[in-house]
């Protein structure tokens, strides 16, 4: 099921909500019931699928970002800077909470059954987001290193689709028949040169270059959170 059928226009604050519930149910300390306890972990678990399941769909949505609307990149980059980092905050406490000292626990000491469940649901989720994220930061890297007239090339063919007449299309259109009428001689030769650097082109490689700008900051916050959910494995291996 496509998970914005299922949340609506809030799925981002149901992921959010899903969170902060799970942060809520690990600090309670009612006892685990016998037969009860994939009612605790069962939260864990949907948070770790809503993410990497709705992530994994924007990132096939947006597949081809100068193809695509740009609306569902947004999203993207709020589903990895919200809901995963605020999990992430989660797992982290947890593990710091379990190594209060930064000391290795001793080997064969006492886990309670609460404890050992959480720790393999923290293992899972690290690899799991970590993986997810791993995905984000390799789409990203296929789209800046994409040859910028390539995807030049490309904006400028779905622009000139004729079904394209509304929206940047219908600009785009607008801007391909005013070029090329310009008068310098009625129009002076500063706004004429001004008019003539919002050529089709030119509006292409801008948006080209904006868009690389954009997506090399979003692979700086992706490769900073890789490093702390593999910095987070090795801590965890020490419990």
């Amino acid at each position: 099921m496509d998970l914005t059928q299922a949340f609506g226009s809030d799925e981002i604050d149901w992921i959010n909500f899903a969170v902060f519930l799970n942060a809520w149910n690990l600090n309670s300390h009612e006892p685990l019931q016998p037969n009860g306890d994939q009612c605790g972990r069962g939260i864990w678990h949907v948070v770790d699928t809503l993410l990497v399941k709705y992530i994994s769909e924007k990132i096939k949505s947006v597949e081809s970002l100068i193809c695509s609307p740009r609306v569902d990149l947004p999203i993207l980059v709020q589903l990895v800077t919200e809901p995963l980092a605020w999990h992430g905050l989660v797992i982290q406490s947890c593990v710091r909470s379990s190594l209060p000292s930064g000391k290795k626990k001793k080997k064969g000491g006492p886990v309670d059954q609460h404890s050992s469940l959480v720790f393999n649901d923290i293992r899972d989720s690290i690899h799991s987001l970590c993986d997810i994220v791993k995905e984000v930061a390799s789409w990203i890297r296929g789209q800046i290193d994409r040859p910028e007239d390539e995807s030049v090339e490309i904006i400028l063919s779905s622009l000139r689709k004729k079904e394209q007449d509304e929206g940047p299309g219908r600009v785009f259109h607008v801007l391909e028949s005013l070029i090329p009428s310009i008068n310098e001689a009625e129009l002076g030769d500063r706004i004429s040169q001004e008019l003539k650097t919002w050529s089709p082109l030119d509006v292409a490689r801008k948006i080209v270059t904006g868009d690389s700008t954009l997506l090399s900051q979003f692979l700086n916050i992706c490769e900073s959170k890789i490093k702390s959910f593999q910095a987070l494995n090795q801590q965890i291996a020490q419990i």
